[in-house]
């Protein structure tokens, strides 16, 4: 709690920039390390992606621009952002600076890194639901590997949250997903699968059916209201029960966030903009020119709906939403 009131300065300064002022204030980016992954998880495209990945100066060269420029929390992704050579150094880096560091991972070699817990202030997992399922949709043993992660995690004071991308798969298992979080005593956000594969144009063959869907988001609701560690705000969920149909948010996209590939694009959004990833490389530049490049960033053209539930919950706590803000400061 103390950290967050903390940030409220740095947050509400950057909120009249966002808000009031019209210009672009990043507070909060998404850095794809890499889209190798070891893991073959039947909603993400991202091995379907290759591309040249920036070499470790590169990387630390660009954490001190991001510092400069006002940012404060950075989540390291993919792919695996613990596969990426020179890992530690990247986030010593990053911690040095004073950043948030945030891991989006599945924690494949974690034990490994010693010391990795001084660099990262939170890991999100991601949890499927019961071990036929989680298994089924992430590979053979996977199941078992999450909870080691989250034993080692909890062995070296990580904080570490629940992710579960709700799909045709487990959309029936959502109260295991929920029962054992409470057991762990992990907080877990639920969110769509996306019509198509993440980081791919190919179409997402477990997206759920809509009714089912809406049924599930009202029974998260209702288990929120019990008491069970869901991570999402009532307002964010009653929001991504509009899921697929569009459905007006105010955008941070460019704005407030932005998310850099393993190549140095930078975009605004990587989920829209994807068809437009490697058709054109405007927005990737040396380092004398990605200051300018984020500065410019534009909120994406033609997109009414956001299904990321992290960033949904940003966005609501920007429109100054009591439901979102109560919920990130845990009243």
């Amino acid at each position: 709690m103390k950290q967050k009131i903390k940030s409220i300065p740095i947050l509400l300064k950057s909120w009249v920039k966002t808000k009031i002022l019209g210009i672009n204030a990043p507070l909060f980016v998404e850095w794809n390390l890499t889209f190798r992954c070891p893991y073959q998880c039947l909603y993400c495209g991202s091995r379907e992606v290759t591309v040249n990945e920036l070499d470790t100066n590169e990387i630390l060269e660009r954490l001190n621009i991001l510092q400069k420029i006002g940012v404060r929390w950075i989540t390291f992704g993919g792919g695996e952002p613990l596969i990426k050579k020179d890992i530690i150094k990247i986030l010593e880096h990053a911690k040095s600076l004073g950043l948030n560091v945030f891991l989006s991972s599945t924690g494949v070699n974690i034990e490994k890194y010693n010391g990795i817990e001084k660099y990262v202030d939170h890991i999100n997992l991601s949890f499927d639901g019961p071990q036929e399922i989680h298994d089924k949709i992430r590979g053979e043993r996977t199941y078992n590997r999450l909870f080691q992660v989250v034993d080692f995690c909890k062995s070296k004071n990580i904080s570490v949250s629940f992710l579960c991308v709700i799909s045709k798969l487990n959309i029936n298992k959502l109260d295991y997903v929920l029962d054992k979080a409470k057991e762990e005593n992990i907080k877990v956000m639920f969110q769509p699968a996306t019509l198509h594969l993440d980081s791919s144009l190919t179409p997402n063959p477990i997206a759920p059916d809509k009714d089912t869907y809406d049924n599930a988001l009202q029974y998260i609701m209702n288990k929120k209201k019990q008491g069970y560690p869901v991570r999402n705000s009532f307002a964010g969920l009653e929001y991504l029960r509009n899921w697929p149909n569009p459905s007006r948010i105010w955008c941070s996209a460019g704005r407030l966030t932005c998310t850099i590939e393993p190549d140095g694009t930078i975009l605004s959004c990587h989920l829209f903009e994807t068809r437009e990833l490697y058709k054109k490389k405007e927005n990737k530049g040396d380092n004398e020119e990605f200051e300018k490049i984020i500065n410019q960033l534009k909120v994406p053209k033609g997109c009414s709906t956001c299904w990321c539930a992290p960033v949904v919950e940003l966005a609501l706590i920007w429109n100054l939403n009591p439901s979102a803000i109560w919920n990130a400061l845990g009243i």
